[in-house]
């Protein structure tokens, strides 16, 4: 298997990028740059960032523990693309 694949297969890929997506998510609303988009989370954060940090967490342990390479791949691609999404709003 190639590095690049290893990388894109990765749980641990998913963790940089969801703690880059929490982050970040975090940073644009605090500072009113935008909202959360996701209709399962958005909810969430009525509560404050603990839930939405919770879910994040147990989504990785669930990557970890329970999916294969291509669905690991899946929520990598997704999950990196909205970290880099948010990234991009911060001025």
């Amino acid at each position: 298997t190639s590095a690049v694949e290893e990388v894109v297969t990765s749980p641990t890929t998913f963790a940089v990028c969801k703690t880059a997506d929490v982050l970040s998510t975090i940073y644009v609303i605090e500072h009113g740059i935008g909202v959360e988009a996701n209709p399962v989370i958005a909810p969430l954060l009525a509560n404050g960032y603990i839930p939405f940090i919770a879910v994040s967490v147990g989504s990785w342990w669930l990557i970890k523990e329970y999916a294969n390479k291509t669905e690991t791949a899946v929520a990598n691609v997704v999950t990196c693309g909205v970290a880099a999404h948010n990234l991009l709003l911060i001025p």
